[in-house]
């Protein structure tokens, strides 16, 4: 995976990483407004996201064993769409403003995307809407496309999910490294 130091001048800290991921093209400001059940899933979502990191930070198996176990509540409640039942190991370089991920197919500049990812170690599922900044060639023989995109305003719950995700990411990078010496 290429460093991508000039992708989008995303203003948060970002992390290369592969998440299962699928996308479907979006008319821009089509964006429905959520029912209060909605929100109030999302809400759920995100504090246990939060509950789950900082378990996982204390011990990665029970951090896992409730990712797992929030993921299987996701599958009985059927709390996703048919859409995400499809996710596809995608490399991506994630922040908490955007997203570039790897593409078979091209995208144009200013198109409007809604992005379906499970966060791991969590097992977490969100659902963000984007737009296209860039699409370019992808550097490696894998994928086809590199597509840059900028997470639409007015998801401040959805994107604090995937900052979690980035700084939980970062954390076993640095542990990692430590344990390494």
């Amino acid at each position: 995976m290429t460093n991508i130091e000039d992708d989008c001048d995303r203003g948060f800290f970002r992390v290369d990483d592969e998440l299962r991921l699928s996308w479907i093209k979006v008319a821009p400001n089509s964006a429905k407004a959520p029912t209060d059940k909605e929100t109030e899933l999302q809400n759920l979502n995100i504090d246990l996201h939060n509950l789950i990191s900082t378990a996982f930070g204390d011990s990665a198996v029970v951090g896992e064993a409730l990712g797992l176990l929030n993921r299987k509540i996701e599958l009985f409640t059927g709390e996703e769409s048919n859409g995400a039942l499809d996710l596809k190991a995608v490399p991506v370089n994630v922040s908490g403003s955007g997203l570039a991920f790897a593409s078979e197919e091209r995208l144009a500049h200013g198109e409007c995307v809604e992005l379906t990812m499970l966060l791991l170690p969590v097992n977490a599922t969100v659902r963000v809407r984007a737009s296209v900044v860039t699409c370019s060639a992808y550097p490696d023989d894998d994928w086809t496309y590199w597509i840059r995109s900028q997470f639409e305003p007015k998801q401040e719950v959805i994107t604090e999910q995937i900052v979690q995700h980035v700084n939980l990411k970062q954390m076993q990078s640095l542990a990692s490294r430590h344990n390494r010496r």
